[in-house]
């Protein structure tokens, strides 16, 4: 598996850790489960609306900063 260069703000970092505690289950299986589920979704608006996806991705970006 590659590693990314991702950086979770410190609201997301205690997002993710909150649920890895809770489910019991390590932070970055937490952190690929989220991804993967944030990137299906977006494929899917993508697959229907190119401009509602780029719009999903562009909202959702500045309010996880």
């Amino acid at each position: 598996m590659r590693t990314l260069n991702v950086r979770f703000s410190d609201t997301q970092q205690l997002k993710i850790k909150d649920i890895s505690t809770v489910v019991d289950i390590d932070y970055s299986k937490v952190a690929r489960a989220a991804l993967k589920l944030g990137l299906t979704q977006i494929e899917a608006l993508a697959s229907r609306d190119i401009d509602k996806a780029v719009d999903l991705v562009l909202i959702n970006d500045a309010r996880s900063k």
